[in-house]
């Protein structure tokens, strides 16, 4: 980028350029020249309001808030959806804007939950409570994380007449309530993801509870419709990894290179993608040495992604023997000898179940475990113990966003099921 006065001289420059050519050698009048130094002035105003723009799109969300009271022009331009997507481009990028998010066992009170929000940029973790207001016709007793994209959250509130779909930011704390999938909600796996061709989030569901001989239901919602769909031949021969009692290797969807991606199972286990633009199913192949589970009683499987790259990782128990977790990292995607192990944790105090949720800047991983002696889920990394304070034995699912200025209720455009 040019400096101020740089930019400022060359566009003088191109002003009496102009001028020169319109008085085609004539001098030019003081009229003209007093003209020229007000566009200069213009053009001054012009680049500072650029700058200031430069350094708001670096802030958190929480100082943004507070800033739309400067003046009407921050108001709008922070408001902006050009301003929103420069914020979260930033933000990707800014490892300060990456929150974990996890549930506890939810206090409900006046249709409230509570979340707790901590930065994962320091070893001073400094806990922020994220309260989600449910719709007023709800009373909720539960409620379920299900997966993130560009810091929106897709979850879901439980009351006696099933489970209602959200779609919540935890930075703004704006949240809109979805339609449901033909498939029961609760049997389903989901993932959200950003088509840049069509400009829209779209949230893909599949159907867990199909018995190995049925056909994999798999719908899609996109936003701008408003209404899901059922995509139509799943791959023949692959089946899907089933969830069951513990939760297998079934979180949610990993979406990266704008596609959705899960395990499957053919003769061996495998990773199915689905374009989110041509809505093309592909596979990923694993080598020999991840496929190993010969004789495995219990197999907890999944792929996630960690710093932009696919990712897979098991740990299952073999003739009363615990195998060590084991996580995988494509380095280059698509290309099958680009699998690397990154990470083995060994010992018999650890968990049953494992799932990789953020990676630090040294590459060390931040899990969230499961335990037998445990009702809930404990948070470590690939190294030892992660405190998350408040300090809770009974800590839900959790999930790492990106803190964004997107907002739920400008995305969906139909609201028929209402």
């Amino acid at each position: 980028m040019k400096k101020k006065n740089e930019i400022i001289t060359s566009s003088r420059g191109d002003s009496i350029q102009k001028f020169n050519h319109i008085s085609k050698g004539k001098s030019v009048s003081n009229n003209a020249i007093e003209q020229m130094d007000i566009v200069d002035q213009a053009m001054g105003i012009q680049f500072e309001e650029d700058i200031v723009m430069e350094i708001l799109a670096r802030l958190p969300v929480r100082y943004l808030f507070q800033f739309t009271c400067v003046s009407k022009l921050w108001k709008a331009s922070i408001s902006d959806p050009y301003f929103k997507k420069k914020h979260l481009n930033h933000a990707k990028n800014d490892r300060s804007s990456q929150k974990l998010l996890i549930s506890p066992k939810c206090r409900f009170k006046d249709h409230i939950c509570s979340f707790y929000s901590s930065s994962l940029s320091s070893l001073q973790v400094v806990v922020d409570e994220q309260t989600l207001y449910w719709p007023s016709n709800h009373k909720p007793v539960g409620s379920t994380i299900y997966c993130c994209c560009d810091g929106l959250v897709l979850l879901a509130t439980i009351d006696g007449l099933g489970r209602h779909l959200l779609l919540w930011n935890p930075s703004t704390r704006e949240s809109i309530e979805l339609p449901h999938p033909e498939s029961p909600f609760n049997d389903c796996v989901c993932g959200i993801g950003y088509d840049s061709t069509s400009d829209d989030y779209k949230i893909v569901a599949i159907n867990l509870d199909a018995c190995i001989d049925q056909d994999v239901s798999v719908e899609i919602l996109a936003l701008k419709s408003g209404s899901w769909r059922k995509i139509c031949k799943y791959p023949i021969g692959i089946h899907r990894v089933s969830g069951g009692a513990m939760d297998c290797g079934m979180d949610s969807l990993a979406f990266v290179h704008g596609a959705f991606h899960w395990v499957g199972l053919s003769r061996c286990s495998t990773i199915i993608s689905l374009n989110i633009s041509s809505e093309v199913y592909g596979e990923i192949p694993l080598i020999e040495q991840m496929c190993n589970t010969y004789n495995a009683k219990f197999i907890d499987q999944g792929v996630l992604v960690l710093g932009g790259m696919l990712c897979f990782y098991y740990t299952y128990y073999r003739f009363s023997r615990y195998v060590p977790f084991k996580l995988w990292v494509m380095k280059d995607y698509g290309v099958k000898e680009s699998w690397t192990e990154l990470h083995t944790i060994q010992g018999y105090d650890l968990f049953f179940s494992a799932r990789p949720l953020y990676m630090f800047a040294d590459g060390e991983v931040l899990l969230r475990c499961r335990h037998f002696q445990y009702f809930g889920s404990v948070y470590r990394t690939s190294k030892g113990p992660f405190e998350v304070p408040p300090q809770c034995p009974t800590f839900m699912k959790g999930l790492v966003y990106t803190e964004s200025l997107i907002s739920p209720k400008s995305l969906i455009l139909i609201f028929d099921y209402v």
